[in-house]
């Protein structure tokens, strides 16, 4: 991977960021890996020496492994608790492994930390965060391959929530975090739809890569992976820069229309949903074909 330094980050920043002592140790793909787009994982593969970053992009990185490691630190000498273990089992011939970042043994509590913004967690405490889901309960279940006598009864994700505000809490009022930090009950499914969700994903990847080497095809992401915005219908009136109503179909926005005093002056203009992802956050969509296709 290549790094570049538009934004002139002290020497000591890109140190440290180049400072990470992640690995997957031993495995063929970790719990995250899993969740991945195969698309995305098998092009990151095959081009990693030609990827090119810029540092300040990756700054956040930074703040997510300070935390990690002071909590980590946190924990030693609990025996009441495990910290940063990689666990492993072998699922369809593949080595998967996983490393949570704080199990407490007595209390029976999976958790994993992470450092967010507080409009995600907004989000995921009204909706759910479906990728939060998957993945510690990917861990639970590796957890039980590796501690069968022992058991979990409840999955938390701790966020570090970095923009939170206490003037913002007064303004935001209900939704707002209450503090800057927030535990986030995650639903813990069964043992039988772990165990068929992780092999779903395995044959998904497995899949992928076999039909890489036969025909150097990828399947393309899909509009979830891509975190594709919907399409729109943007009513406009003569002389107006902003929308007057933004709807999702155009059935919709020509029943506004037409129901409109000013019906005359008013269109309609479509805009196509903008993949956030490939836009802006992928890093391998200049190898990406589906990428160039779409965006010409």
């Amino acid at each position: 991977m290549k790094y570049t330094n538009v934004n002139n980050i002290p020497i000591e920043v890109i140190r440290a960021l180049h400072n990470d002592s992640y690995t997957k140790g031993e495995s063929v793909i970790t719990a995250t890996g899993l969740l991945r787009p195969p698309q995305i994982r098998i092009l990151e593969e095959e081009h990693h020496e030609d990827i090119s970053v810029d540092v300040s992009d990756e700054i956040w990185k930074l703040l997510g492994q300070s935390v990690h490691t002071i909590l980590e630190r946190a924990n030693e000498g609990y025996k009441d608790t495990i910290t940063e273990e990689r666990m492993y089992a072998t699922v369809g011939g593949w080595t998967i492994s996983g490393q949570t970042d704080s199990i407490s043994v007595d209390d029976k509590i999976l958790k994993d930390y992470k450092v967010t913004s507080s409009w995600t967690v907004m989000n995921a405490l009204k909706e759910g965060k479906e990728e939060w889901e998957q993945q510690l309960n990917i861990y639970d279940w590796l957890f039980r391959q590796n501690y069968p006598e022992k058991t979990i009864n409840q999955l938390n994700i701790i966020t570090i929530n970095r923009d939170w505000s206490k003037n913002q809490l007064q303004r935001s009022g209900g939704d707002y975090p209450i503090a800057p930090v927030s535990v986030i009950n995650i639903p813990k499914w069964s043992e039988e739809e772990q165990q068929e969700f992780i092999k779903e994903r395995v044959s998904i990847h497995q899949e992928a890569e076999a039909d890489y080497l036969i025909s150097k095809e990828l399947p393309p992401c899909t509009s979830a992976e891509q975190w594709r915005r919907k399409d729109t219908y943007r009513v406009m009136k003569k002389g107006r820069k902003s929308a007057l109503r933004v709807l999702e179909t155009q059935e919709l926005a020509e029943e506004y229309v037409s129901g409109h005093s000013d019906e005359a002056s008013l269109s309609i203009d479509f805009l196509k949903g903008e993949p956030i992802r490939c836009n802006g956050y992928c890093p391998v969509a200049e190898f990406c074909n589906q990428f160039h296709k779409e965006k010409v």
